[in-house]
């Protein structure tokens, strides 16, 4: 009550346009804190983004030097095709980041996490890719001749998951192409460097698909996943030449 007299007081001391000058200089002063607060949000998450950038450029410098990098080729493509419609046996020796393209054409998906994007690759080729062997030896096929025919084995299916994976946006050093030995024999499969907890988790669409999905299956505990010959990103490889 007091207070309230007392400013009654002070409003009859100034004059009207004394009130006006003060009212704007209180609302400049508020207009000035506010601009202040949004200011230092906009800086604490341009630092956030920054720092979160810093950690990734860290991680893809520390998992591309994990592995000494090495280059090896290896025969995965037919010379040609007869007429007879066999595939002859003298096969091509490529580089197998060759099946890293840049190819608009794939399914993609672009959902929050790269997590939600991997697992959704990885079910989209189990889903629609039926798994079939070579008939005449090697013939490693690239992502989009797996796409249009529907079909291929082990490593077609890879191929197609990491194509997927990376041109849903998902970092190419995230993304693992393999070939290895598991329970059974060679195969070739993805690996995938989890988002939430930067741990690897193996994708395989067609050996242990059921084991695989929703990250059941991290590299540290895949027992039936012995060793790996090679491996290789769309940049980078390691390991030695894989087995014939």
């Amino acid at each position: 009550m007091i207070f309230r007299k007392l400013w009654s007081k002070i409003d009859n001391y100034f004059s009207k346009d004394e009130q006006l000058i003060i009212n704007s200089l209180e609302n400049e002063k508020k207009e000035h804190q506010e601009q202040n607060l949004l200011l230092q949000e906009q800086n604490d998450i341009l630092n956030k983004l920054v720092s979160e950038k810093e950690q990734e450029a860290e991680l893809e410098k520390f998992w591309n030097n994990k592995r000494p990098q090495t280059s090896w080729r290896h025969k995965a493509r037919p010379l040609f095709e007869n007429k007879d419609g066999t595939w002859d046996k003298v096969n091509i020796n490529v580089d197998p980041r060759i099946f890293f393209t840049n190819d608009n054409t794939l399914s993609t998906f672009q959902t929050v996490s790269f997590d939600e994007r991997a697992s959704k690759c990885l079910n989209w080729v189990a889903s629609n890719i039926t798994y079939t062997p070579d008939k005449e030896g090697e013939f490693w096929q690239f992502a989009y001749e797996t796409q249009k025919r529907k079909l291929g084995d082990c490593e077609d299916g890879a191929i197609l998951m990491a194509n997927m994976m990376l041109m849903s946006g998902i970092p190419y050093w995230r993304i693992r192409l393999n070939c290895g030995e598991v329970q059974g024999g060679g195969h070739a499969y993805v690996t995938y460097l989890r988002e939430l907890d930067n741990e690897w988790y193996v994708m395989d669409w067609c050996y242990w698909y059921n084991e695989s999905k929703n990250f059941k299956k991290s590299w540290k505990d895949a027992k039936k996943y012995f060793g790996i010959w090679g491996s290789w990103n769309s940049k980078y490889m390691f390991g030695d030449l894989p087995k014939d």
